[in-house]
């Protein structure tokens, strides 16, 4: 297993770079994958900054894997990644042989799946094809762990922090960042498209079991 102190971001991102995204995905899901590099942004912030992939971290909607991947490069002891398309996590499996650490995939929707975690770590749907489904993935996340970390569209912030603050959770980083999505689906018109994101660390306000 790769040690994460002698890992750099930018190694972080060449080899999350390598892994296979799919090539038809399901737009209904916003399988928008999540580039190499807020990924590796976005695990930095956590596995770095803040110490928080040590333990058992869980990725929500992992598609082909790209996070949860990441999150076991960086040493995380424990890696789980949940995702409802088989297709994605057929890929996921082989994306893990490639770089070489151990991954427990799960075929599920994540309403169907329980557990206690130290850390998640997510790219979820952005809400614009089914409404809320972002704040979906927020309200599991917040069953499973005292930490999130999560990437969003920035135009949702006001909306995002107001959710948290009612969910009992404060939002302890924001980190933007434009992120560049390959050309997948016919309506894109560009070979990458530009998205502003927002990559947050959520944490819990009060102490209560997971």
């Amino acid at each position: 297993m790769a040690d994460k102190n002698r890992l750099s971001k930018r190694q972080l991102e060449i080899l999350l770079g390598k892994l296979k995204i799919l090539d038809k995905p399901n737009l209904e899901l916003e399988q928008y994958p999540v580039s190499a590099e807020a990924a590796s942004e976005l695990l930095y912030m956590a596995g770095f900054e803040h110490d928080d992939l040590g333990g058992r971290v869980i990725d929500l909607g992992t598609g082909t894997g790209r996070l949860a991947i990441g999150a076991a490069l960086m040493g995380a002891r424990e890696t789980v990644g949940v995702d409802t398309d088989e297709r994605a996590l057929a890929l996921a499996k082989e994306n893990v042989e490639t770089a070489g650490v151990i991954v427990k995939w799960v075929h599920s929707d994540i309403e169907k799946f329980n557990g206690r975690f130290d850390t998640v770590i997510m790219n979820p749907p952005y809400g614009t094809r089914t409404s809320h489904a972002d704040t979906r993935f927020l309200e599991k996340a917040f069953l499973l762990a005292p930490v999130a970390y999560s990437i969003h569209k920035s135009a949702t912030r006001d909306f995002l922090l107001q959710f948290v603050k009612r969910s009992d959770r404060k939002v302890d980083q924001v980190r933007s960042m434009r992120m560049e999505i390959p050309h997948l689906f016919e309506f894109h018109q560009k070979k990458q498209k530009g998205v502003e994101v927002d990559l947050y660390r959520i944490i819990r306000t009060r102490s209560r079991s997971v």
